[in-house]
């Protein structure tokens, strides 16, 4: 998928919420790239966890970039993102939270350590659905806690 970048604003988004879910995003890469080195060093690899691991790096990586070029402004407690996205980045964003929500099943079966706070994940749907749709066009909104 293919296309020409827009500018896609995040508004309103809680500055500590923000930083929270780079947080977990940062911790979500590191112990999946900690399962893709463990491999084959002992115990036994659930085959499972390595294919997701396999997945997660990549779009993780895209979506730091991402964070990582958008222009970033805090008033008031909030952050203001402005990015240029492209119809490819959105379809990342989708493919990321189908993941991160697998990810969810594995940690309540015990995969993985690293618990994932409901709030986060409201936001990071957040910025999927708010991304693919201002990319279709529509005027961007603000943050609104759920």
């Amino acid at each position: 998928m293919t296309g020409a970048a827009r500018r896609v604003v995040l508004a309103g988004l809680p500055a500590p919420l923000y930083e929270a879910a780079l947080g977990y995003l940062g911790d979500v890469l590191r112990e999946c790239q900690l399962v893709l080195v463990g491999q084959g060093r002992g115990g036994e690899d659930d085959p499972d966890l390595v294919a997701l691991a396999e997945g997660l790096v990549p779009d993780l990586e895209e979506l730091r970039d991402v964070f990582a070029r958008a222009e970033n402004t805090q008033v008031d407690g909030h952050r203001r993102l402005e990015v240029d996205l492209r119809p490819s980045d959105a379809a990342t964003l989708a493919h990321l939270h189908l993941q991160l929500g697998q990810l969810r099943f594995v940690e309540r079966h015990g995969g993985v350590l690293l618990p994932t706070d409901p709030e986060v994940a409201n936001l990071l749907a957040w910025v999927r659905d708010e991304a693919a749709e201002q990319l279709a066009g529509r005027m961007p909104r603000t943050y609104r806690v759920v």
